[in-house]
């Protein structure tokens, strides 16, 4: 392992083949090497290296034990990246010239300033041919060393690699292993166990059933556990477990099963001496004949087709028999080998924790059974340990082997906080092989892509294409020989690396992808000290920042100069890439420093992501970074891109996505003849693009193509961009400015076959949209390929719609997208369009009706209209009046999922009577509804809101399997009925709001029974609300709603009773009461113990006491002086409470110190406070708050700010004398504790001054300052360098002070990520 780290052998292969292909590049490079006398140079370079590649498998293989080998490639690694960064440095330099000579020159210019052109033509040459020597000594030097290491032609061997693990067995110990597999097991139980038939009845005489996932996480074990179960015995006559492993040979594997179901002994097998594949076939096909086989073949690496159809043969020709076959393997390609094969893999997830745990106890085998009762002091820190093995029980009990017979907490502890990659002995118990071998198996193009993910953090989930972008930047892509576009080779290499189970899809998000902790790890390990990843940067040593070439980076919310000081030592950077903290996130901020004064020096830059940082300026000089192929600015605040941009002459891909302030991009980005990628999707500001982007024949990716005015980019433009037919979608905008139709004809989107997704949008502005050429006109003209997938059209000014715009052209249409566009009075015929998922349809002011024309062509013959339509919404269609759904015969909706109609006042239809696969159901401000029959067998969800009560009634008594429901504003409604309630027995989450008739919900105690199921009830401003039940008796009848969890009653202003006790509600975890001002007692009694949160403001008269057992608190939000004084009472026990907010009391409990576990203390509107108990605030506080407190005037160096060790937030906010002091803090650093992080000071009438007590606050990453009118001066010389964010609002004086570039505090604030001074 510390060989492959020190060397990289990843990136080897592909960096030499891609050196390699730069010899043979375009003319003008090696016309420009000629004219500059260098062109021998680089000739020996090419001899050179085509010599030194032709050893080098055999060099990658022999430097894992040869220390001489490895110091070799790494110095030719290093010369390798030199060599290439000169070839580039050529190639900009030819193309500056050629760029040169092909501008327009005046005589003047002619006989002024082509002799200086030639002058320095000259001089470059001069000066690049004694670096190209020295390179070339050094090259030679190398290639000497290579035969004196003995360096061989050929292929690796692949010997040092070779599967260095036993054979795996049937036989298994049920008991250790079985944990946390039961439903994987009954799962592939479910398939074998079954007679599959084929449309005549016979049995299928083949069945594969391939269990796929990474190595390590229990694909052999789960085949053991199965082949093992009784219930496999009885069902199969014969039985066989293969281990086959790397080496796959027809002839070994059948010999294998033969023996394996022979019922003769092993010695005298007739198969041993056969070696004729026929004759093996024969024998095995008489074996199996008219019985029922079971195969396992474990650990399968074999993807050749032709070699699985022989082994495949005797099971599926003529025969009897019925075979199934169990595959355990990495790469579910493997399991892709033949089409009797069941629609997918069986792909195994990682283990629970829980479930680890238990192995964990079970494996170290030192407490006698599968928990830690016997030891429980140990459980936390065995928590600890199988989290880092995330779910992979091989790791987990690899770990167990290390803590056999160890009892004491400290040997627990230290395995716990170890890197797992760091412990040698975990590796040698099979962790790191198993991984290892499943690289070595890759093909070589895949090994640096592999390598290049030690770049992501743990746990990031990743898009695919965000990936593949990096790999074409980086050049890992093979497109020499391959007729595939690059990023279409990009998404086949992923989809490679996928299917070996490298990459797996998101449990949270199903469009992104994760890779398991370990293997960040083993490729951290083989991209060696190449790539390094921040995420650890105080063990980074400086070794490695030297050698690293590519880098990437967690951003933070505020990225402070110093950060970046270490990429000082980084002088060969190749890849700076800034990830986020979490998929989605707010703005980051980052130094301007950085921009101004890293960037310049980083020459070597390919790629550079800022993605997420929030600036507006990105300075000239990173258009001197002449290697740069990508550069993303996405998610960014910037407005203008520099000019400067356009010397990037290597450029192939630039993203703008979501920057939502950009307005404009220069003129030069047409000078980057080799963007391929131009993503600026998301950016409502940039309304005119640059006319000469039909320059850019290289591009295949344009997600946006904005039509300008006159002079500006035409839609003719689009025929000059033909990649861009590889494109998947394309938004083209502002098509009001298009003056003749002939520029639609043009741009031919009938011919771009491969575009999937197409978005035509006009002005919303009605005055721009007057000009010579028809909307209707230019739509006719802008018909798409028949393989569209999803249309969306915006804005259209036409009465109608073109006639492409129906079945059957768009018959591969998924989903189609109608917005604003006014002046149509009908839809076109959609009902007849097979594939189509999703309709919605938005601001049509001029549709009045719905007819039968919608839904077909009026065919006699038609029997479904939407067929696969799973989506229908309708919003604001202010004229829509009729909806006619009943079409004769027809079915229409039938597999309808969801529905939605808001905003359609004046609608007075029936909705459609049955949707029999309606889910979700949305009616908002839709009053004019007729009441009807309905019937909507599924549905699950229904919002409805400004409606009926019959309207309600009719939508829900037709459904009993309604789990959520939401209804504001429903006229009519004062309780909920019997009828009603009995139709919601599986609700689960109710939300009442607005129902101003409402008086209770329940009119008796026993209707209460009907909602048994019921989690959450939410009730938000009924004024005339009384009480949850009709009945006073059954005030206590809440327990029989025995499943609730959350009880939310906001602003109810009638509410005089809750139940008499909640201390029977024994799921309650969450209770809320606000603005309830009749609301007089609280319910007498315990509390539940599942009680969490509790929250009771603005309920001025309530006068019983809060009393019982509140241990088990952990929110508590009170503003009643009684209140509280009933928790202090009990002495303050509340020894779980995490955050506590209060108002509006007169004092503090001395007891306060006693709440250890609380993080978060608020006080807000306290006016008779006037100080801090005397025994201090809760000791392990991290965010204190204190708002309008208007009489405490005890010095704030009195409240024990500084011994407050864990504070890491105080806002002060509103009056609070104590704290309005002229300077602020003291100068000594004694009033505020060195952890803060976040200061925040308003309504200071008389602070003057920021004191140089500031510069104690070491961590300081916020101030903010506001309403402080007297406050002028900042400490010049203690401001925090940690100091990421400045607010300043309402400080006149000191605003003057901090204007950017004027004021005298300017140059020492400039460098703070975040300004913010108003």
């Amino acid at each position: 392992m510390e060989a492959v780290a020190a060397v990289g052998e990843a990136f080897f292969t592909t960096m030499l083949e891609g050196l390699l292909d730069k010899f043979a590049a375009t003319s003008d490079l090696i016309n420009f090497a000629k004219n500059n006398k260098l062109h021998l140079e680089l000739k020996k370079w090419h001899q050179i290296l085509q010599s030194i590649n032709a050893v080098l498998s055999d060099a990658e293989e022999k430097q894992v034990t040869n220390k001489t080998v490895r110091i070799w490639l790494t110095e030719l690694r290093d010369l390798a990246y030199e060599v290439e960064d000169v070839l580039d440095n050529l190639a900009y330099e030819a193309w500056k010239r050629k760029s040169k000579a092909q501008q327009p020159r005046t005589k003047f210019e002619k006989l002024i300033i082509f002799p200086y052109g030639l002058k320095s033509a000259v001089m470059f040459g001069v000066e690049m041919e004694p670096k190209l020597k020295k390179i070339t000594r050094r090259l030679q030097e190398i290639a000497k060393q290579k035969n004196e290491l003995q360096l061989k032609e050929g292929e690796i061997s692949m010997a040092y690699y070779k599967d260095q693990r036993l054979p795996t067995t049937s036989l298994v110990n049920q008991v250790n292993v079985f944990i946390g597999r039961e439903k994987d097991k009954e799962a592939i139980l479910k398939l074998l166990l079954v007679d599959q038939k084929s449309s005549t009845e016979n049995e299928v005489p083949l069945a594969l059933i391939p269990i796929t996932g990474m190595g390590g996480i229990g694909k052999t074990t789960l085949a053991q556990l199965v082949y093992n179960d009784d219930r496999v015995d009885n069902f199969f006559d014969l039985k066989a477990w293969i281990y086959v492993s790397q080496d796959f040979d027809v002839i070994k594997v059948t010999k294998a099963i033969l023996q394996a179901i022979n019922i003769t002994p092993v010695t005298t097998c007739e198969c041993d001496h056969i070696n004729d594949l026929d004759l093996l076939h024969l024998k095995l096909k008489e074996k199996i004949s008219g019985k029922k086989l079971l195969i396992v073949l474990d650990d399968v690496w074999h993807e050749n087709c032709d070699g699985w159809e022989l082994l495949l043969r005797p099971f599926e020709v003529g025969n009897s028999s019925v075979c199934k076959i169990i595959v355990t393997t990495r790469n579910q390609n493997v399991s892709q080998i033949t089409a009797n094969l069941l629609p997918a893999a069986y792909p195994l997830k990682e283990l629970a924790d829980d479930d680890c745990l238990s192995i964990l106890a079970c494996h170290v085998n030192v407490f006698g059974s599968k928990n830690f009762d016997a030891q429980p002091h140990l459980k936390e820190f065995g928590r600890e340990i199988v989290r880092k093995c995330k779910g992979l029980p091989l790791a987990v009990k690899a770990s167990a082997g290390l803590l056999r017979a160890k009892l004491l907490d400290k040997e627990w502890e230290a395995l716990g906080r170890s890197k797992i990659w760091d412990l040698s002995e975990i590796m040698q118990r099979g962790v790191f092989p198993a991984l290892r071998l499943s690289y070595h198996h890759l093909p070589c193009h895949l090994k640096p892509c592999f390598a290049y993910c030690s770049l992501l953090p743990k746990g990031y989930q990743f898009d695919r294409e965000e990936l593949v972008l990096l790999w074409m930047a980086e050049g890992f892509l093979q497109l020499k020989g391959n007729i595939m576009q690059p990023q279409e080779l990009g998404r086949h290499y992923f989809s490679d690396l996928l299917s070996r189970s490298f990459f797996r899809q998101s449990n949270k998000n199903k469009s992104l992808f994760v890779m398991h902790d370990l293997l960040i790890d083993l490729a951290q390990s083989v991209a060696g000290d190449l790539c390094l990843n921040m995420e650890h940067e105080l063990q980074i040593d400086e070794h490695n920042l030297e050698n690293a070439r590519h880098v990437s980076f967690i951003r933070r919310q505020y990225d402070v100069s110093q950060r970046f000081q270490v990429f000082n030592k980084m002088k060969n950077v190749r890849s700076l890439i800034a990830l986020p903290m979490s998929y989605q996130e707010n703005h980051c901020y980052l130094s301007c420093k950085v921009l101004d004064q890293l960037l310049p020096k980083l020459k070597r830059l390919r790629v550079l992501s800022l993605s997420g940082y929030f600036f507006e300026d990105l300075p000239d000089t990173v258009g001197d970074l002449n290697h740069l192929r990508y550069l993303n600015l996405s998610k960014t605040g910037i407005r203008l891109l520099p000019k400067s941009i356009g010397k990037l002459h290597h450029l192939q891909i630039l993203i703008l996505a979501h920057c939502r302030n950009l307005i404009e991009m220069p003129v030069e980005i047409c000078r980057l003849i080799q963007l391929q990628h131009l993503d600026i999707r998301d950016t409502p500001k940039l309304q005119e693009m640059p006319p000469g982007l039909g320059k850019l024949t290289s591009l295949r990716v344009l997600p946006k193509y904005v039509i300008g005015k006159a002079g500006g980019l035409t839609l003719r433009d689009l025929k000059d961009l033909p990649l861009l037919q590889g494109q998947l979608c394309i938004c083209i905008s502002r098509l009001h400015n298009v003056v003749d139709v002939r520029d639609a004809r043009d741009a031919n989107l009938k011919q771009k076959s491969n575009l999937r997704e197409l978005a035509l949008e006009w002005s919303s502005n009605q005055k721009l949209t007057s000009n010579s050429c028809s909307d209707l006109e230019v739509l006719e003209s802008l018909r798409p390929s028949k393989d569209l997938q999803r249309l969306s059209i915006s804005c259209y000014g036409a009465t109608m719609f073109p006639s492409w715009v129906r079945n059957p052209y768009l018959a591969k249409i998924v989903q189609i997208d109608l917005f604003d566009c006014i002046n149509c009075a009908s839809l076109p015929s959609l009902g007849q369009l097979p594939l189509l998922r999703i309709l919605n349809v938005k601001g049509m002011n001029a549709f009045t009706s719905l007819g039968p024309e919608f839904y077909g062509d009026g065919s006699p013959f038609l029997k479904k209209a939407f067929p696969s339509l799973e989506l229908l919404r309708f919003e604001k269609m202010k004229k829509w009046e009729e909806w006619n759904s009943c079409v004769g015969n027809v079915q229409v909706f039938p597999l309808l999922r969801e529905l939605v109609l808001q905003d359609c006042q004046i609608l007075a239809a029936k909705l459609p009577g049955i949707l029999p696969s309606l889910v979700k159901l949305d009616v908002k401000r839709c009053p004019q509804l007729i009441h009807s029959p309905l019937s909507f067998p599924c549905l699950g969800e229904l919002n409805v809101e400004d409606n009926s009560d019959l309207i309600l009634t009719s939508m829900v008594e037709q459904s009993s399997i309604i789990t959520k429901l939401i209804m504001k504003g429903i006229s009519g409604l004062t309780c909920l009925t019997e009828k009603l309630t009995k139709a919601l027995a599986k609700l689960e989450v109710l939300e009442i709001g607005g129902c101003k008739e409402l008086t209770c919900l329940w009119p008796k105690r026993s209707e209460l029974e009907n909602m048994p199921c019921l989690k959450n009830l939410v009730i938000k401003s009924c004024p005339k609300l009384v009480s949850l039940v009709g009945e006073k008796e059954g005030l206590s009848c809440l327990s029989a709603l025995i499943k609730l969890k959350c009880l939310t009653i906001h602003n109810c202003m009638a509410m005089e009773s809750l139940p008499d006790t909640f201390e029977i509600m024994n799921d309650l975890k969450e209770l809320e009461i606000f603005g309830c001002p009749s609301l007089l007692f609280f319910p007498e009694g315990k509390l539940p113990f599942t009680l969490k949160r509790l929250s009771i403001r603005n309920c001025r008269n309530i006068q019983c006491l809060l009393d019982g057992n509140k241990s088990h608190l952990e929110y508590l939000c009170i503003d009643d002086r009684l209140a509280l004084e009933s928790f202090s009472e009990s002495g303050f026990q509340i020894p779980n409470l995490q955050i506590f907010h209060i108002f509006n009391i007169n004092s503090l409990p001395n007891q306060m110190r006693k709440l250890t576990s609380l993080g978060e203390l608020s006080l807000s509107n306290c006016e008779a406070l006037e100080s801090i108990p005397s025994s201090g605030l809760p000791p392990n506080i991290t965010s204190l708050k204190f708002c309008n407190c208007k009489n405490l005037k005890q010095p704030m160096l009195e409240w024990g700010l500084s011994k407050l060790n864990c504070l890491k937030e105080l806002k002060i906010t509103g009056a609070c004398p104590a704290a309005d002091m002229v300077s602020f803090p003291d100068d000594e650093g004694e009033m505020l504790p060195s952890t803060l992080t976040t200061l925040f000071m308003e309504n200071m009438k008389n602070l003057e001054s920021l004191s140089r007590g500031l510069g104690n606050l070491g961590d300081l990453e916020q101030l903010c300052m506001k309403d402080c009118p007297k406050l002028r001066t900042l400490p010049r010389t203690a401001m925090p360098v940690s100091l990421g964010r400045m607010y300043i609002f309402g400080c006149p004086v000191l605003q003057e002070r901090c204007n950017k570039n004027r004021g005298q505090y300017w140059p020492i604030i400039s460098h703070i990520p975040c300004l913010e001074i108003d």
